[in-house]
């Protein structure tokens, strides 16, 4: 149930979509960055219903997904699934920081800790990053589920490419539409409300979570739960190491310690504040399983590697004697080989 939320590939990719001369609507009186301020807080100020699409875009087909959703300020939120058929009736609750993924058809729940419902902008704890990496400016007015949009892209300021669109109602500055772009300038990601009505008259029975003739299980924890990479690095059980090459603006701000299929693993988080890079480490050999996807043959440093591709997202795997290696992120072959080949003793 947890793939409509999340995938290991669902991460999306920086765009080579250059920024008109002249876009910059400082002149009608708004500040772009003080937007984005004011979008991070309007998902705990405003309380509303409406119906949202997500669409993912992959290289063969779009996975697009239909959801209603009520949510009461500040942090109440439960989506009901319309599409597609597998999903119909499903739902998730999201009360603080705890979500309920709700299976009615197998009356199963599964509770997941520290797992907000990403319902705006995204940026976790990495605003300030983010501002460092990215130029926060105007772009032109829209209209989203009948309501003025006020448009703001974010540049990379070592590229010049934008990354991203992001249009937030004039009234509330809530986000009411996402877009990430691809390689290629399309759309990779899009999340959009098809309609949106602001009110407090949310009843409580919405989001309350079933017990009765439900089993519930406790499941994975997607948060990374600490920033001492050092602290982190010494819990693993072997000499980690890492990548001695970073693409401009990324840095390593967080890492975890688990257990995968009896596997001890080590996973660093790198970010510009927008994008994101994990590698993944065990010292046994354990690869990743990519039996369901169409996996390409490379080189890492002369020896074999594999990658697949989905839609604007990457992973790269290779193995080192007893290591073996996997990069994931928003970035193409060529970059994550680069960054992999320069993989060594930290």
């Amino acid at each position: 149930m947890l793939i409509r939320k999340r995938a290991l590939l669902g991460a999306l990719l920086a765009a080579v979509l250059c920024l008109p001369a002249g876009v910059g609507a400082l002149a009608q009186g708004n500040d772009p960055t003080a937007l984005l301020r004011d979008a991070v807080n309007a998902y705990s100020k405003y309380s509303y219903v409406g119906q949202v699409q997500n669409t993912d875009y992959g290289v063969k087909n779009a996975n697009a997904v239909l959801f209603r959703i009520e949510h009461r300020a500040p942090d109440m939120t439960r989506r009901w699934y319309l599409a597609p058929e597998s999903l119909f009736g499903d739902s998730i609750i999201g009360r603080g920081d705890t979500s309920y993924d709700i299976d009615p058809r197998a009356h199963k729940i599964i509770v997941t800790h520290d797992d907000a419902l990403d319902d705006q902008v995204a940026m976790d704890d990495n605003f300030g990053l983010l501002l460092h990496n990215y130029r926060a400016v105007m772009g032109p007015d829209d209209n989203i589920a009948g309501r003025r949009a006020l448009s703001v892209l974010l540049v990379n300021r070592y590229t010049g490419e934008t990354v991203m669109r992001i249009s937030l109602d004039a009234e509330t500055k809530l986000v009411l539409q996402k877009e990430k772009y691809a390689a290629s300038g399309s759309v990779a990601h899009q999340m959009r409300f098809e309609q949106i009505r602001f009110t407090a008259a949310i009843p409580d029975a919405l989001f309350t979570v079933p017990t009765s003739g439900y089993s519930s299980t406790v499941g994975p924890g997607h948060a990374i739960p600490s920033n001492d990479l050092t602290a982190v690095v010494r819990t693993a059980g072997f000499a980690a190491v890492g990548p001695k090459y970073l693409p401009d603006g990324f840095l390593p701000v967080a890492g975890d310690v688990t257990d995968i299929k009896s596997v001890r693993t080590l996973h660093i988080l790198y970010s510009d504040g927008l994008r994101t890079v994990s590698l993944f480490e065990n010292a046994r050999g354990a690869a990743v399983d990519l039996h369901e996807f169409t996996v390409h043959d490379t080189k890492v440093r002369g020896g074999s590697a594999q990658y697949v591709e989905d839609g604007p997202t990457t992973l790269l795997t290779w193995s080192s004697g007893s290591r073996h290696f996997e990069l994931v992120g928003e970035l193409s072959r060529d970059e994550l080989v680069r960054i992999a080949s320069s993989v060594s003793a930290v």
